[in-house]
């Protein structure tokens, strides 16, 4: 227990529940095996959505931004801020934008341009049109739902590689050919160190020394104790925590995870209410990595002195 409290995993047996809710109409292709990814036909239908957005914020958008849109859409509620700007959004990266010939701006014309970058028959939509917004569509069946109407919605084709945008006034292709910029992974922390591992404690350290000291009582609590028991449904547990006796692993959500990263903040914010202040923290090099899943990892630092061995 005490090792699962030094980091931001929550100690949990089971499944998410949002894990692999999208069935992938081509999952009985003989194609699915064995290929590279913008070969695949159904590629973008594999994947979460928010692989698909988180992806395409990494790869597409101005670098002083990314931030900004991954909180916005590491948060359901607040969803429509990203996509109300879709129709004028102006915060692409000039670089990786393509222009469609004039005379090729129909639905056939800008199939064919898309194809030719290896387009997968399924897109992905994020889009201000709700009844489009985190759908999966046949390509042509998306273009022809978005070409011409002013509605503010990219396909994302190839998660981070490639895109089509239509806004109220220009359509364009976003293409990508070297590498994202490396994952980054998100951990949450209060400013007591553990003893043993020399970091900051993580915030369901925090959540279960407030409720055991009563630090935190009545609603609060209460609401506490249902994100808690959110978590023991819908994270895993780490098999391991280090690799020898000292266990010294330390948790970090990856970028992706929205729905945990929402529900944290809102942990985040009963912690705060109460006087017990909350960091969030970056990283790119969280260590060796010693478990990972969907939604997390589990690594020792590299950095010599943050993990004193004895």
């Amino acid at each position: 227990m005490r090792s699962l409290e030094r980091g931001l995993c929550h100690p949990t047996v089971g499944k998410s529940r949002t894990v692999k809710q999208r069935a992938n109409s081509f999952s009985k292709s003989p194609f699915r095996d064995n290929l590279r990814v913008a070969d695949h036909p159904g590629f973008c239908a594999k994947l979460p959505p928010v692989h698909n957005e988180h992806s395409l914020i990494a790869a597409f958008v101005k670098r002083s931004k990314r931030d900004r849109y991954r909180e916005i859409l590491s948060n359901p509620r607040l969803r429509h801020k990203f996509t109300n700007q879709l129709a004028h959004f102006a915060d692409f990266d000039p670089k990786f934008r393509l222009s469609i010939p004039s005379n090729k701006l129909f639905v056939d014309n800008i199939a064919q341009e898309l194809q030719k970058r290896r387009c997968p028959r399924i897109v992905f939509a994020i889009s201000e049109d709700p009844t489009l917004d985190q759908k999966e569509l046949p390509l042509v069946d998306a273009l022809k739902q978005i070409v011409g109407r002013g509605m503010g919605t990219v396909l994302s084709c190839i998660p981070g590689r490639l895109a089509f945008v239509e806004t109220e006034d220009e359509r364009f292709i976003l293409e990508r050919h070297d590498p994202l910029e490396k994952r980054e992974y998100i951990r949450f922390v209060i400013g007591h160190k553990d003893e043993d591992s020399q970091v900051e404690q993580g915030v369901f350290h925090a959540a279960a020394q407030a409720l055991e000291w009563q630090s935190i009582t009545g609603s609060d609590a209460d609401e506490l104790n249902e994100l808690r028991a959110w978590f023991s449904k819908n994270l895993e547990r780490p098999t391991s925590f280090g690799r020898d006796k000292l266990r010294l692993g330390i948790c970090w959500f990856k970028t992706g995870s929205t729905e945990h990263i929402s529900r944290i903040w809102e942990m985040v914010n009963i912690l705060e209410r109460n006087g017990i202040y909350v960091k969030k923290i970056r990283t790119d090099r969280p260590g060796y990595v010693i478990y990972e899943d969907e939604w997390q990892l589990v690594a020792e630092p590299f950095r010599r002195g943050t993990m004193p061995r004895r």
